[in-house]
């Protein structure tokens, strides 16, 4: 049996995370430098993909994002189609309005068509300094469909943490239209599965490494 869970419209983490992750993986439109380290490259331009192997660390002004190996595949145009981070994968970033985010997952996939964004395997999402947290065995965030969707087995059940105050701004605002607001059904859902007591230190585990 599966454990599911999706929020949409009110969650203000995984829209920051998006923007994080589109600045960082896509090479081709960063304004600022993006500086990869690895052991190994290679490049296979007729099956049309790059793999960074070995201690890979990607890094772009305060964002880092470390893994153990990192493909980016493109298509004929070179465009790319989709960026895969393998192994002991953990970021840190500083978002525009001033948010802290870590986290971590086995493997962490993105999709540039379709938009979305996917951490498979143990994943973890925390905003620093307050106790907004997802996890579960697969996080799925769309910036299309503007949600964010966990899932996990029944061994391993789904865990989500929202600061209600940020929830109750998120609706009150101006810009979201009535129909944008969370049905009372799921807003039940929400609150049966919050810890008033969020643990904020099991991401530390696995700090991330700066150094040069």
């Amino acid at each position: 049996m599966k454990h599911s869970f999706t929020l949409e419209s009110t969650f203000a983490l995984p829209r920051a995370f998006l923007l994080f992750l589109y600045l960082l993986l896509c090479v081709g439109a960063l304004a600022q430098e993006l500086d990869i380290q690895a052991q190994k490259v290679f490049a296979d331009e007729k099956k049309g993909v790059t793999i960074a192997t070995g201690k890979v660390k990607m890094v772009k002004g305060e964002d880092k994002l470390n893994a153990d190996e990192v493909r980016i595949y493109v298509n004929k145009a070179r465009k790319p189609l989709k960026f895969e981070a393998i192994g002991n994968v953990d970021f840190l970033l500083l978002t525009q309005d001033g948010r802290r985010l870590k986290g971590k997952s086995d493997t962490l996939i993105y999709l540039v068509d379709a938009n979305e964004y996917q951490l498979i395997g143990r994943a973890q999402v925390q905003e620093i300094g307050k106790p907004n947290f997802l996890r579960g065995e697969k996080i799925t965030l769309n910036n299309d469909n503007n949600f964010a969707n966990v899932e996990s087995s029944s061994s391993a059940p789904v865990r989500v943490i929202i600061d209600l105050n940020d929830m109750q701004s998120n609706q009150s605002s101006p810009q979201n239209s009535p129909k944008d607001k969370q049905p009372e059904s799921k807003s039940r859902q929400v609150d049966s599965i919050l810890d008033p007591k969020p643990e904020s230190k099991e991401l530390e585990s696995t700090p991330l490494d700066s150094s040069e």
